[in-house]
């Protein structure tokens, strides 16, 4: 790939067309000159420019998809060198109109604003309709308490995803953009064939919301977060201008039902997402977002919520981090509304908070209460929680566990088949995994083992003298405690898919891939290349006797040094 300045391709090219060029080699670097180039061309080859500039970054490769409108009419753009080619190292003169398949905008048009329509009158930013943050987090505790199940192929079952839109009042599309964002921001997470909810996950940064959209809306995002800037874009004017001078801009050909009904909606559609996303400020009117510009950063002040006696609870977007409502949706479950939340308080939400491990229940409310906690509502949170979590302690007496799982203090002696434990002793507890199943048999069952599973797996049923568990993926706060115990109810190292769900749960961990190759080498050359000074510290992975895993960015050094070397290499196909 040329590596050569725009000053020297277009001392590179022929004599005759260097001749029909309209800018100088040094004007070629001049982003003003570049700019006055632009005024002054012919009205299809200003759209076209204003359309390549849309569709891709400058100095990167152009889609293919738009190489019939460069051949058609891209000629002024050579001439105006805002077209470069993207040739080879050959120092031979070239005609650029040959690369059209391999070209590129001149670089130094990155120093050159776009073309968009500015939005003049004063800019106040509009409220989204709603924020597809928060309600994810809403959507995370809905299926904490109730997960969906999916598909083989990890999509949400038709009926679940009914279910879920019930959530928002039955809006389909709010559900379904708070699930993909979930998912983006790690409080919602797919495992088998389960959907779970982590609403108090500590949310990921959304560093590019272009994963949020589908196939046929992200061209349009990519566009729209190009076009973002600090100055307000008119974004009616703006996508008028497109539908009249560039109807190609996310499809060639274009839209058969036409712009207004085609490519004008996709990208209003784009508008009001990443507007509830957060990604850009809009101005907005009853029928969409009218002028858009880049996020000011300046966040709203954490205030807090107000709680009424009533146990309503009112919060808005912003008010409490996004972790503390994550938690507050569990605690009280979200009622109704978009751009102002609506919760309550409930029996069913203060027993999830102390099973979620949480005793510090109202000193969290009034923390974050802008009204504090009126002293009904703190007597009744204490009464449901005295009834959630009443444990009686007995001591120096023996129990009797029932059929049904409850425990009774013995009267009398023990039946005569009573399976005995003496929790002063070492107990014979174990548990085993087979396959996906973890199985504790009878005589090895003392309630600290089944305990200890429980934390990581349900119950299924009881077998041939066997209790049954199904592993499940869960939201751990001290991972390392909970393996350390299972360890223990093992007798050693716990199978590794058991460990990694476990860890997993604390919410911050990823593999991180890489394209890679394979390297396949002779066998007389094998041992010889891995000692060679400059490829040793490349071919460090082996993937057999002799095959090895090099990455995509080393390939390049690799060849060289092997041409060096005098030995061909030849390129199969990515490993």
């Amino acid at each position: 790939m040329s590596t050569r300045t725009p000053r020297q391709l277009l001392a590179s090219y022929e004599t005759a067309f260097r001749a029909r060029l309209l800018v100088s080699p040094e004007q070629s670097e001049d982003p003003a000159a570049l700019a006055a180039a632009t005024q002054n061309l012919p009205t299809r080859a200003r759209g076209l420019f204003e359309l390549l500039r849309l569709v891709a970054p400058v100095g990167e490769p152009l889609p293919e998809r738009l190489r019939a409108a460069i051949d058609r009419d891209g000629g002024p753009l050579w001439a105006s060198a805002l077209l470069l080619p993207r040739p080879g190292q050959s120092s031979a003169e070239i005609h650029p109109q040959h690369y059209a398949a391999a070209c590129r905008l001149n670089p130094t048009l990155a120093s050159v604003p776009l073309a968009v329509p500015r939005w003049t009158a004063a800019f106040v930013p509009s409220l989204p309709p709603s924020d597809a943050r928060w309600d994810a987090a809403v959507l995370a505790a809905h299926l904490e308490a109730a997960p969906g199940l999916l598909n083989q192929d990890g999509t949400l079952r038709r009926d679940h995803e009914r279910r879920l839109a019930g959530v928002f009042g039955g809006d389909a599309e709010r559900a379904a953009l708070a699930l993909r964002v979930g998912r983006l921001l790690g409080v919602i997470r797919g495992t088998r064939d389960r959907l779970l909810g982590m609403p108090e996950a500590n949310p990921r940064a959304m560093h590019d919301p272009r994963p949020i959209f589908e196939r046929a809306e992200l061209r349009a995002a990519d566009i729209v977060l190009r076009v973002v800037n600090d100055i307000p874009v008119d974004a009616r004017v703006w996508l008028d201008s497109l539908g009249a001078s560039a109807a190609e801009v996310l499809s060639t050909p274009p839209d058969p039902i036409g712009w207004e009904r085609g490519e004008a909606v996709i990208f209003g559609r784009v508008l009001d997402t990443l507007h509830r996303l957060g990604a850009v400020d809009a101005l907005r009117d009853a029928s969409g977002v009218r002028a858009f510009r880049a996020p000011t950063g300046v966040s709203v002040p954490t205030m807090g919520f107000v709680l009424m006696p009533d146990l309503d609870l009112l919060v808005h977007p912003g008010e409490i981090s996004l972790a503390a409502y994550g938690r507050l949706c569990r605690l009280a479950p979200y009622v109704d509304g978009a751009g102002l939340h609506r919760h309550r308080l409930t029996r069913e939400g203060a027993a999830a908070e102390i099973g979620a491990g949480h005793t510090d229940t109202i000193e969290f409310l009034a923390a974050n209460s802008r009204t504090g906690v009126p002293t009904n509502v703190a007597d009744t949170l204490r009464e449901w929680q005295r009834a959630a979590s009443r444990v009686t302690v007995l001591v120096g007496v023996d129990v009797i566990e029932q059929p049904n799982g409850s425990l009774r203090v013995r009267v009398g002696p023990p039946p005569a088949d009573a399976r005995t434990f003496d929790y002063a002793l070492p107990l014979r507890a174990r548990f085993s995994m087979d396959g996906s199943r973890i199985t504790i048999p009878e005589g090895w069952d003392a309630l600290t083992v089944r305990a200890t599973v429980a934390r990581v797996a349900r119950l299924i049923g009881h077998e041939r003298g066997m209790w049954l568990y199904e592993p499940e993926f869960r939201a751990h706060k001290d991972p390392d405690t909970v393996v350390a115990r299972l360890n223990e109810a093992y007798g050693g190292l716990i199978p590794g898919e058991l460990e990694v769900m476990v860890r997993a749960g604390s919410g911050d961990l990823s593999v991180e891939a890489e394209s890679a190759w394979v390297l396949r080498l002779p066998d007389v050359l094998a041992s010889a290349l891995r000692r060679d000074i400059v490829l040793a510290p490349l071919l460090r992975r082996p993937a057999g006797l002799t095959e090895v895993v090099v990455r995509s960015a080393d390939l390049e050094l690799i060849r060289a040094r092997l041409k060096q070397l005098g030995v061909a290499i030849h390129v199969g196909g990515p490993g």
